[in-house]
C-alpha cells in the first residue's frame, strides 16, 4: 500500500484550525503578531519557543480565554474569534493539572460533563469509557493528593477529552513531570493520541519534546512564526540562524559566496584559508554574505577524502563523554570553535583523543545548510 500524503501536502485537504492573520498586542507589546497557521485533523502539532515568544498567547486565542486585536479564527469552518470559550468545541489542559482537589478522580473526569447535562447513565458510561482509556480504573476513588504526577497527569488527560472535543489544547502538559517519567509519558501521550484522533496542539519550550512527539511544529520567537514543519524538515533544514540555534546544536559558520553552478556553491570562510562546496539549489550571487548552519554529528573525525564538501584543521579544547556520544569542542587556528558529536559505537576505557590533540575535521556537500538570515 502506498504510503498516505500528509495533509499539510495535499492540496485538497481542510484544515481543522486555521489562524489568519491573528494580532495580539498588550500596549506596546505584540504578543501574537499577525500570525497565519493551518493545522489539520488528527495531528499533534507543537508550538515551540522560548518564555515569551507568544506561543503560550496563541494557545489562550484558540481556546477563546484571550480575544485577538486583528485576524480570524476558524475552527472546522466555523469562525469563533467571537464566541466565548465554553461554546468552542474545545478543551484545554493547563501545566498544573488543576484538578479539583476536594474530588475524587471519577469525580474530576465527569465534572465537565455535568456542566453539559448529560444525562447520569452515560456520565457514568463516558467516565468508564476515559478511566479505561487512561488506563486508571484503579485509581476512581482517589483524591488528587493520593496521586503521583504522572497519574494527575492522566486523571487531567481524561478529563479534558471526556467531552470529545475536535480541539484539545495542552499547556506545558508534561512540565511537572521528571526527566524519566516525561521521556516516558511522550510516547504515552503520542499513542494515545493516534488512537483517538483527536487533534493536539501543544505548546512547550522543550526542542526534545516537540521533536518527539509532534507531527508538525511552528517555532516562534517575539510573537511571529519563523518557520513551520515536520521536526525533521526544520533540525535539517532550519530556515534562518534563529531556527538552527533554537533547535538542537549548530556551528555557524560565517562564509562568502563565490560561485555557485550546477547546484553547489563555493564559499570563502571568514576565519580559515580553504573553500566549502555546499549543496544548494537556489542560485545564489558571487558576494552574497552567508551563513553555513552545520550540526555537530554531520562533522566527522580523520583524514578528508578527495571531494568532500569541507574541511579544517583544529585543536581539541574540551571533551565530554556522555556514554553513548561524545562531543568535542575544536579550535580553528584564528578561528571558531567547532563542536563535534561521536556516536562511542566500540566500548573502551579510555578515549582515543584527548585534550590537545590536533586534528582534522570534514564534512560533505549536504552535510550543512546554506542560510541568508
Amino acid at each position: 500500500m502506498a504510503p498516505k500524503t500528509p495533509p499539510w501536502q495535499d492540496p485538497d485537504a481542510i484544515p481543522l484550525v486555521r489562524i489568519d492573520g491573528v494580532t495580539r498586542h498588550f500596549g506596546d507589546v505584540y504578543a501574537v503578531d499577525d500570525v497565519s497557521l493551518d493545522i489539520y485533523p488528527g495531528e499533534l502539532f507543537s508550538l515551540l519557543g522560548p518564555s515569551g515568544c507568544g506561543k503560550s498567547t496563541l494557545l489562550r486565542l484558540l481556546a477563546g480565554f484571550e480575544r485577538p486585536d486583528a485576524g480570524r479564527l476558524f475552527i472546522d469552518g466555523v469562525d469563533v474569534t467571537d464566541i466565548p470559550p465554553y461554546a468552542r468545541p474545545v478543551n484545554m489542559m493547563f501545566q498544573s493539572y488543576a484538578l479539583f482537589p476536594h474530588m475524587s478522580v471519577e469525580q474530576n473526569i465527569a465534572f465537565g460533563l455535568k456542566q453539559d447535562r448529560m444525562a447520569r447513565a452515560a456520565i457514568r458510561d463516558r467516565v468508564g469509557e476515559m478511566l479505561t482509556l487512561l488506563k486508571i480504573e484503579q485509581l476512581a476513588r482517589r483524591k488528587p493528593d493520593q496521586l503521583s504526577g504522572g497519574q494527575r497527569q492522566r486523571v487531567a488527560l481524561a478529563r479534558s477529552l471526556a467531552k470529545h472535543p475536535k480541539l484539545l489544547l495542552l499547556d506545558e502538559p508534561l512540565g511537572a513531570l521528571d526527566r524519566k517519567l516525561r521521556e516516558h509519558t511522550q510516547f504515552e501521550l503520542v499513542n494515545l493520541q493516534e488512537q483517538i484522533g483527536t487533534t493536539f496542539v501543544m505548546v512547550t519550550h522543550d526542542q526534545e519534546e516537540a521533536m518527539t512527539m509532534s507531527s508538525r511544529m511552528a517555532v516562534m520567537e517575539a510573537g511571529r512564526i519563523q518557520q513551520i514543519g515536520t521536526p525533521t524538515s526544520v533540525y535539517e533544514y532550519p530556515a534562518n540562524r534563529y531556527c538552527a540555534e533554537f533547535i538542537g546544536a549548530a556551528n555557524l559558520i560565517e562564509a562568502r559566496v563565490i560561485e555557485h553552478a550546477d547546484g553547489m556553491v563555493t564559499l570563502k570562510p571568514a576565519d580559515w584559508d580553504g573553500e566549502l562546496v555546499m549543496a544548494q539549489e537556489t542560485p545564489l550571487v558571487a558576494g552574497t554574505q552567508v551563513t553555513v548552519a552545520l550540526r555537530p554529528e554531520k562533522v566527522r573525525i580523520g583524514t578528508p577524502p578527495d571531494g568532500a564538501g569541507g574541511r579544517v584543521r583544529g585543536r581539541i579544547e574540551d571533551i565530554a563523554y556522555l556514554g553513548d556520544i561524545s562531543i568535542y569542542h575544536v579550535r580553528v587556528p584564528d578561528g571558531p570553535r567547532i563542536q563535534v558529536t561521536q556516536t562511542n559505537l566500540v566500548p573502551r576505557a579510555e578515549q582515543p583523543l584527548t585534550w590537545g590533540d590536533e586534528i582534522d575535521l570534514w564534512w560533505t556537500h549536504r552535510g550543512g545548510v546554506v542560510l541568508l538570515s
